[in-house]
């Protein structure tokens, strides 16, 4: 599947993805036939000049070369690829969008509807340092609170979600209601501003090299009801959520079949008195899968990574509005043996 805006061009086959802006190309033109043992399987790399090639068939294709090198296939990020080529059902008209993306990005058009397509990916070194930097956190950065609870009890997420919706009851195991607070001094801008920003662009908030934002379905620079985006890290950590409310200072998303956790996720800003705002990631849900149970509430590797994310977004916030944080962020988090039901 292929993503082409004026903000990004993406590039996804099975589990591997490639994503960079069109101002990185430099042309397209089409290619072809090939040999049938280059377009069988995964992602093929030429040993002779690094491209990339993603095909499912031996016909036409089209070639990207690009200014910049990016990586794809390679996990940690260090290959990167002066060309890509890549299939698709038809190469002339794919040539003239990714050219007309190229042109438009130059001259900073408009905001454009997003198609649906394989998200951006993090890099497995991104996710270890994430790792790392979580577990040197000192309190003076963050304030651990961890409690016990009888039942978590998520928020409503509406009836506008598809039949693909990963409701809190589907999950498996414990609930975990978390939340991740932050208050920002010498704030250059109100709630309302900050929230206008995020919702504009949720990436903003995030460790582009641990979790990337990609939206898939909506109008880039603006978010409404019915939006989709997918965060997703290294491996089979897939993100893809719904945006079921927005008001002026918040925005609620539900997760979709897929996603790692069954549940919803808040993120809203405050004005917290003068020159001051607030800023608060809330999450109710259980894990998507038996998998993922272990790798969250047993051993603690995906909870340690969710919360280096979190956190980072929140000192996120201070530079996004040039303010300072007030203190640490503070962090809670409820377990739940027994899980509540949405209403």
């Amino acid at each position: 599947m292929v993503l082409v805006t004026p903000a990004q061009l993406t590039i996804a086959f099975g589990r591997w993805s490639l994503s960079t802006s069109p101002s990185n190309i430099v042309d397209a033109t089409v290619t072809g036939p090939y040999r049938r043992w280059k377009v069988a399987g995964p992602p093929h790399l030429s040993l002779a000049d690094r491209g990339i090639t993603f095909a499912t068939n031996a016909t036409r294709g089209v070639c990207l070369t690009f200014r910049e090198p990016v990586a794809a296939a390679e996990p940690l990020g260090l290959l990167r690829h002066p060309a890509a080529t890549v299939t698709v059902a038809d190469p002339d008209a794919f040539i003239a969008a990714v050219l007309g993306a190229r042109d438009a990005a130059a001259r900073g058009s408009g905001a454009p509807v997003a198609e649906a397509a394989g998200p951006r990916q993090g890099t497995f070194r991104e996710s270890a340092a994430a790792i790392v930097r979580w577990q040197r956190r000192t309190p003076d950065r963050v304030a651990l609170v961890e409690e016990d609870v009888e039942t978590i009890t998520p928020p409503a997420v509406g009836n506008t979600v598809g039949s693909d919706l990963q409701r809190f009851e589907d999950g498996v195991g414990p609930a975990f209601h978390r939340r991740f607070d932050v208050v920002v001094d010498r704030s250059q801008m109100d709630a309302r501003a900050l929230m206008q920003l995020v919702q504009a662009d949720p990436g903003i908030l995030y460790n582009a090299r641990l979790a990337p934002v990609t939206k898939v379905q909506g109008r880039l620079g603006t978010m409404t009801v019915g939006d989709r985006f997918v965060i997703a890290l290294a491996g089979p950590w897939s993100g893809p959520v719904e945006v079921v409310d927005v008001t002026p200072t918040s925005f609620r998303m539900a997760t979709l079949r897929g996603h790692l956790e069954a549940g919803a996720i808040e993120l809203a800003a405050e004005d917290a008195g003068p020159g001051a705002v607030g800023f608060r990631v809330e999450s109710w849900a259980r894990s998507g899968d038996r998998a993922f149970r272990t790798m969250y509430d047993v051993l603690g590797v995906a909870q340690a990574l969710q919360s280096e994310m979190w956190v980072e977004a929140c000192e996120a916030v201070a530079r996004v509005v040039g303010g300072v944080p007030r203190g640490p962020v503070d962090v809670l988090t409820e377990r739940a043996e027994s899980p509540g039901h949405a209403p």
